[in-house]
């Protein structure tokens, strides 16, 4: 059974944590460079690996049922989990778990791109929560993951979203400015 301690995860968390932000900031140099074939290569590699380490964090088993939830059912009262115990950390995780994504795929849409990758993450957590429920791995199947997801999703493609469109901003300056003299001659 493949299952992390916690102090484990905490370093993987922490190593995605750094992974993300390298990529961004590749991202975003490729983007003010207007280098759109280079981030379309990063992300056809970096999706993939997203997806990957999405499996490994959400399908493994865990080795206790979640008390807070019965085992084989879906619980749909929000937050009901975090009345009885403190899950601050996993709310954090669960906010962080697609955020790469909303961030990446800013890069990929440029219309409605904060609307599609909304759309999209709500849709693969509600597949992730469904697929724990029908394996009965000792996982809570639970509406709070999902909302988290969604939030933390939807969060990331709001940033990402400026941060690209900032980044283009200044590419288009960038170009007008180097084009000016030419006009004035």
């Amino acid at each position: 059974m493949l299952y992390f301690a916690v102090p484990t995860v905490a370093l993987l968390v922490v190593l995605g944590l750094a992974a993300s932000i390298a990529l961004l900031a590749v991202l975003l140099w490729f983007a003010s460079g207007g280098n759109s074939r280079a981030q379309r290569h990063v992300l056809l590699v970096a999706i993939p690996v997203w997806a990957v380490g999405l499996a490994v964090a959400v399908f493994p088993a865990a080795p206790t049922p979640d008390p807070s939830i019965p085992a084989g059912t879906f619980n749909w009262i929000p937050f009901l989990a975090h009345r009885e115990r403190s899950l601050g950390v996993e709310l954090l995780a669960n906010l962080g778990l697609f955020a790469p994504l909303g961030m990446m795929l800013a890069f990929c849409w440029r219309r409605f791109a904060v609307l599609k990758t909304t759309l999209l993450v709500l849709g693969m957590s509600i597949c992730v929560e469904a697929t724990q429920l029908a394996l009965r791995n000792n996982r809570a199947s639970d509406i709070t993951d999902i909302i988290t997801n969604t939030a933390g999703g939807f969060i990331a493609a709001v940033i990402g979203w400026a941060l690209v469109s900032m980044a283009r901003g200044r590419r288009s300056a960038a170009d007008a400015s180097s084009q000016e003299p030419l006009l004035k001659r």
